[in-house]
C-alpha cells in the first residue's frame, strides 16, 4: 500500500518525510493488531523522533572527526589486566548516574594508562 498521493507533498511540508520510510510498515501493524488511531499517529511520530535523533547523532560524530570510533566492546582488556573489567562495564551502564554516586578516575594525564578506578 503506498500513502496517499495527497499525504506527500503535506509530509515534505512539514518536514515529516522521514516517516514516509515506516508508515508503511506500521500501517500493516495497526492493522493487524487493530491499534487505535491515536496509537498508530504515537507509533509514527516516535519513528520520526527516533530517526531525527539518530540523525542528529550521525552528524554530531561527523563533525568531531574522530580518528576512528571505539566501542567498549572493541576494548582490548589483555593489556591492561589490572582493569576491573565487571566495574566498567557498571559504569558504561551509567546506573552510578541515576544512584547518584560519585565516580573518581585517577591516571597519568594522557597516557592512556589506568591507575585507579573507585566508585563512592
Amino acid at each position: 500500500m503506498n500513502p496517499s498521493p495527497d499525504l506527500i507533498p503535506m509530509l515534505k511540508q512539514l518536514r515529516l518525510s522521514g516517516i514516509l520510510d515506516s508508515i508503511e510498515q506500521r500501517n500493516r501493524q495497526a492493522i493487524e493488531g487493530k491499534f487505535s488511531y491515536m496509537d498508530f499517529l504515537a507509533m509514527i511520530l516516535q519513528d520520526e523522533v527516533a530517526r531525527r535523533s539518530q540523525k542528529r547523532f550521525s552528524l554530531a560524530l561527523r563533525r568531531a572527526s574522530f580518528r576512528s570510533q571505539k566501542t567498549l566492546e572493541d576494548f582490548d582488556f589483555t593489556c591492561m589486566p589490572n582493569m576491573n573489567r565487571a566495574m566498567l562495564t557498571d559504569l558504561a551502564s551509567c546506573r552510578f548516574i541515576e544512584e547518584k554516586v560519585c565516580v573518581l578516575i585517577v591516571g597519568p594525564c594522557g597516557t592512556g594508562n589506568y591507575v585507579k578506578l573507585s566508585i563512592m
